[in-house]
């Protein structure tokens, strides 16, 4: 692996601890509600910092208004997967006011295998949307 670019804060550094602990993790980002950047942390041999920068962007208003559907309906906040030939995305709108996401390198295997892969991914992610939501708290 290569080096982990940490950010520029406690934020980037909670998201660089993720890459590193998730092999599969190419870069991850907290944007706020302009689609701006908060902080990020990447792989510099799988990702650049304009690629992660831009998923953040683009992600602002579909993922706050996928959740604001859930809620809507009663079901709680959501994360979303995304599953492409050349990658995976999660992400997930969270505090009111912030996008979290996640590029990752693309699932393998069978069907159920990747099924396997993406609750795996899906629970490490959620274990990085409660750190960051912990330090919004503070």
């Amino acid at each position: 692996m290569a080096e982990i670019f940490p950010g520029y804060s406690e934020f980037g550094r909670v998201l660089a601890d993720y890459i590193t602990r998730e092999a599969a993790a190419r870069g991850a980002v907290l944007s706020d509600n302009e689609g701006d950047t908060v902080d990020l942390a990447f792989d510099e041999a799988r990702a650049s910092a304009l690629e992660v920068q831009i998923l953040g962007a683009q992600l602002d208003r579909a993922a706050g208004r996928l959740s604001s559907w859930f809620q809507d309906r009663g079901r709680g906040s959501c994360e979303i997967l995304i599953e492409a030939s050349h990658g995976r995305l999660c992400c997930a709108f969270i505090g009111g006011a912030y996008v979290l996401a996640v590029l990752s390198e693309p699932a393998a295997g069978d069907d159920e295998a990747r099924a396997a892969e993406a609750e795996r991914v899906l629970a490490g992610f959620r274990e990085l949307r409660r750190d960051i939501e912990a330090l919004l708290d503070t």
